[in-house]
């Protein structure tokens, strides 16, 4: 039987009044965790080579390496490594700083020495498990809607180029973005509308404060909205004035396609099993609904999963998805991808979404091909 592995913590402090202080209560937890102390960031950065760190304490003011650019080395050489900062000139402006590097947690001095305890236990009670990676080939927007559909708590590091982002979650939601000089939704749209970059995921990592409370959802299908927007404005305006002919060269078209739209829902209305149904097409608009009322949720979940169905599917299979079957075994659900149009289908209980589908598509082919 293999033997335990310890956790280890490293303290980074220059001020030997403080570091005895530390020792002393630290002691405690001697069970736990195996405690080194040094007094310099050097000394930091030998012991982290020769030793597997789980924390790191550091203060920022230091004689040789500024306990700020020892987060950054200890971010990108040990990834899951916690780090904590203290200090002693503690700012708005230095606390967003620490937390754009990726620190676990920030905290001022004065301090009780039971509060750093308490926080070490914390990190180490999350110590994360799991792969550390890249992931190729995905948008942003995947990444996000996986923390999401996760209910993961733990910050985000995007970059592109010289520029970084950062974006929280709590509990699955979107708590708090920033970029630039902006924080909350503006921040998250503007790094929702970068096309490529690189991205550092850091779990247990709360924000200082709490900027969105909207679900994220409605945050993603207002990000892509204005990402399409972006793209759209970026055409040259004998673009735009091509796109404006062609919508009124095919506004009977498409009045046309509405109607058939219709009325393959009213078909679907009559096969056993059908509860209650809409279309949608890319961009999350309704284009027809059956008499039934939909929350705004159930609104959401086609573009939602027919987005990241289609993205994943690239990587797994060569054709497109066509259809995703959503639930239980007890509460099922259908999303159809017909080009750009989805069709979001209810079903009754203990309807099964295969056996639907095969009897939908058999009424739908002999009905519509009536004259």
């Amino acid at each position: 039987m293999a033997a335990k592995t310890i956790s280890k913590v490293l303290v980074v402090e220059d001020e030997e009044t403080l570091t005895w202080s530390m020792t002393k209560t630290l002691a405690k937890d001697r069970g736990r965790y195996e405690l080194i102390m040094t007094n310099s960031g050097k000394e930091a950065l030998a012991v982290l080579e020769k030793n597997s760190i789980d924390v790191v304490v550091t203060d920022i003011r230091m004689p040789d390496i500024n306990g700020l650019d020892l987060l950054s080395w200890i971010r990108e050489k040990y990834p899951s490594t916690k780090v904590i900062i203290m200090t002693a000139y503690g700012s708005a402006e230095v606390q967003k700083e620490a937390t754009r590097r990726g620190s676990f947690y920030y905290i001022e001095k004065p301090f009780e020495i039971s509060d750093i305890r308490t926080l070490i236990l914390k990190a180490l009670e999350e110590k994360r498990g799991g792969f550390i990676g890249q992931i190729v080939d995905l948008h942003l927007v995947d990444i996000i809607q996986m923390s999401c559909l996760g209910m993961f708590t733990m910050s985000l590091t995007v970059s592109q180029g010289n520029e970084k982002g950062l974006i929280f979650f709590e509990n699955g939601e979107i708590t708090h973005a920033e970029v630039r000089d902006l924080e909350g939704k503006e921040a998250l749209y503007t790094i929702l509308e970068w096309s490529e970059g690189r991205f550092n995921s850091q779990m247990g990592v709360v924000p200082s404060k709490k900027t969105i409370m909207e679900r994220w959802e409605h945050l993603l299908i207002e990000g892509m909205r204005r990402r399409d927007d972006a793209v759209v404005s970026e055409l040259d305006s004998s673009a735009l004035l091509h796109e404006v002919e062609s919508a009124f060269e095919n506004l009977d078209q498409e009045a046309a396609v509405r109607k058939w739209l219709e009325r393959i829902l009213r078909i679907l209305t009559s096969v056993v099993g059908f509860r209650k149904g809409f279309w949608a097409d890319s961009k999350g608009n309704m284009l027809t609904i059956d008499d039934q009322t939909f929350t705004e949720e159930e609104l959401l979940v086609p573009l939602l999963m027919s987005t990241m169905a289609s993205r994943l599917g690239k990587n797994l299979s060569e054709s497109q998805v066509s259809r995703i079957n959503l639930g239980y075994k007890n509460n099922q659900k259908i999303v159809m991808i017909y080009n750009h149009f989805f069709l979001m289908m209810f079903l009754q209980e203990r309807t099964s979404a295969d056996e639907f589908y095969s009897s939908a598509r058999n009424i739908l082919e002999r009905r519509l091909t009536k004259k």
